[in-house]
């Protein structure tokens, strides 16, 4: 914290999450919420607004953490950046916002590149079965599913930035659709806990592929540099996967076959 002049929350949270699996973890993202607190409750931490209130968009953050001995005139450029960066990266991955399918987009074209037969995308239903809907709504749907040496699982992709404690539902929720299906659950994800990557693997026996790097459009490039500069967030704006998270898709299939062999 003393390297860096003032943060949001997210960013705290970001910061701090540790390595993907199978590497280190960092401490869950409600954690680093109850540590702020603490800090400052002890006064060791200050809680700042900012000047004006003008909207720029959703995702703005209300409050920005310094060091209290901080004072806001230090940091008043910083805190007019980093809200401007905020709303930005919320507004392009909520709703229908060009990046808010990009990485299933990537992902998917990473299976096929791996000879994967795609079966469909937003899928509800497969070979006769249906998702349970509720109230006559539209069925909930995973994004994708793919097959490959017999093996057909039930992908979706979630290249949040935002991860908290009821995020984790959404990740079980998905696994329920692919079981309903009867399909290998198959979650791909920028950010887990793992805790609940433990429960989707050992519980439920599927798989994980958690990845380091937000997802961007290459036209977003001067974002993602914005994004890394001023917020530390790992960004990679690129219209194909490096080759590197291509062969580890691979390797994850390839050692589900071994354990599913034996």
């Amino acid at each position: 914290m003393s390297k860096i002049k003032v943060a949001t929350e997210r960013e705290l949270k970001v910061r701090l999450e540790g390595e993907p699996f199978p590497g280190k973890p960092g401490p869950f993202p409600w954690v680093v919420r109850r540590a702020l607190d603490y800090l400052i409750q002890e006064g060791k931490v200050k809680r700042h607004g900012y000047r004006g209130r003008r909207r720029i968009g959703k995702g703005v953050p209300m409050a920005f953490y310094s060091l209290a001995q901080t004072s806001y005139s230090e940091i008043e450029q910083l805190i007019l950046i980093k809200r401007r960066i905020s709303a930005d990266i919320s507004n392009v991955l909520t709703g229908e916002a060009p990046a808010s399918f990009h990485a299933e987009d990537l992902f998917l074209d990473a299976f096929i590149k791996l000879n994967f037969k795609l079966h469909g995308r937003d899928v509800s239903e497969f070979k006769g079965l249906k998702v349970k809907s509720v109230n006559r709504k539209k069925p909930p749907d995973l994004d994708f599913v793919v097959e490959r040496d017999g093996v057909i699982y039930g992908v979706d992709v979630k290249n949040w930035i935002r991860y908290e404690y009821d995020s984790r539902g959404e990740i079980l929720h998905k696994v329920r659709l692919a079981k309903q299906l009867r399909l290998v659950p198959f979650i791909v994800a920028r950010y887990i806990d793992r805790e609940i990557t433990n429960k989707v693997i050992y519980e439920h026996r599927g798989l994980v592929y958690e990845y380091k790097d937000l997802l961007l459009p290459f036209t977003m490039r001067s974002l993602a540099e914005d994004c890394k500069k001023y917020m530390g967030y790992s960004v990679l704006a690129v219209e194909e996967l490096p080759e590197g998270m291509v062969k580890r898709l691979e390797d994850i299939h390839r050692r589900y076959l071994s354990k599913k062999g034996n």
